[in-house]
């Protein structure tokens, strides 16, 4: 198994890019294709005394992406950037799955044109998992913000595929966030939506509002990419909301510190149950490769994880089942 990293892209890159792969690379037992300029690479290597057992490196000295770049620089004006050429070695059969910290609407447009869609799948999604206690997973998150209710089914139907075969949860709930429980709620988009997810054989709980996802009414949350990414970064600040409000409490006076030492360890599992860095990246749904795009701060111990997902995801075959179930839904259609 080998896993392709982008080195370069990400707002910690390449040190923490870097150090995390080395370190996943180990603790999964994966070989890893670092992609990106050599030199700074390999100076980070022997600054921190990474074990490079199972590393080789992609030397690439293009431009790299920028998260203000438009997408569409990733087959124009930076083809020799190391996301770019990442996707090139993914296309080319040189690894199993591709990593990258980088511009997420580039990574949309280069898994989609480089490494190709699954048959039958009209877009490609991302799937991203919510760190608030038992983890959810959010489809789309923010890859397609213009989309049809059978694009919306399709997606429910990928997202109901990883939960089972990857995340190991069984009979996933699917739920359809929406401004009102009440079928007839949200616009036409919406409640034609709901009409197929009725209708799809799923195990849909209906629509959720806000403030059911801390509760975890679903195992799976279906929305756009607009609603989807507007939902993942406001359950990602409440996280950091709560962190910060934790500490200022507990440290306040030298008392509310002793109160602290007696539940420190609840304190510590409460922060990791909310800490994005704990499930690694976001899955695109529907590529024909496992393509993984890691949170843009991510550190290294991110990267990690998100090489452990990568292995997992190429593992699963998923990908297979990607193909079958878009056959099965355009006979049906």
């Amino acid at each position: 198994m080998r896993i392709i990293v982008d080195c370069m892209s990400g707002d910690n890159a390449p040190l923490e890019i870097v150090k995390g792969a080395c370190i996943g690379a180990k603790l999964h037992k994966v070989d890893v294709t670092l992609v990106g300029d050599k030199s700074r690479i390999e100076k980070i290597i022997a600054d921190n005394s990474l074990d490079t057992t199972n590393i080789e490196i992609y030397d690439v000295q293009g431009e790299s992406i920028t998260m203000e770049d438009d997408p569409g620089v990733i087959i124009k004006d930076k083809k020799d950037s190391s996301m770019a050429q990442g996707f090139n070695l993914l296309k080319d059969g040189k690894g199993d799955a591709f990593v990258s910290a980088g511009n997420t609407g580039a990574l949309l447009t280069g898994a989609t044109l480089i490494v190709k869609r699954v048959k039958g799948v009209r877009r490609a999604v991302l799937g991203a998992i919510i760190p608030l206690g038992t983890p959810m997973l959010l489809v789309d998150s923010g890859a397609q913000t213009d989309c049809t209710a059978q694009n919306l089914l399709q997606y429910a139907t990928m997202g109901n595929l990883f939960m089972e075969k990857v995340m190991n949860v069984k009979n996933p709930r699917v739920g359809l966030i929406n401004n009102g429980t009440e079928e007839h709620k949200g616009t036409e988009l919406y409640q034609q939506t709901h009409q197929l997810l009725k209708q799809s054989g799923l195990n849909f709980v209906g629509n959720i509002e806000g403030r059911d996802i801390p509760q975890g009414v679903c195992d799976i949350i279906v929305a756009d990419g607009f609603t989807g990414n507007i939902v993942l970064k406001l359950c990602e600040g409440a996280g950091i909301f709560v962190k910060n409000t934790l500490k200022t409490v507990f440290y306040k006076s030298i008392f509310t510190k002793l109160a602290a030492l007696l539940v420190k360890g609840s304190i510590k599992e409460i922060k990791k149950s909310m800490d994005y860095s704990e499930h690694g990246g976001a899955p695109f749904f529907g590529i024909a490769k496992p393509v993984i795009k890691a949170h843009g701060s991510s550190n290294a111990k991110s990267i990690a994880k998100c090489i452990e997902q990568a292995k997992n995801y190429a593992q699963s075959g998923i990908i297979e089942e990607f193909a079958a179930m878009s056959k099965a839904q355009d006979e049906v259609q």
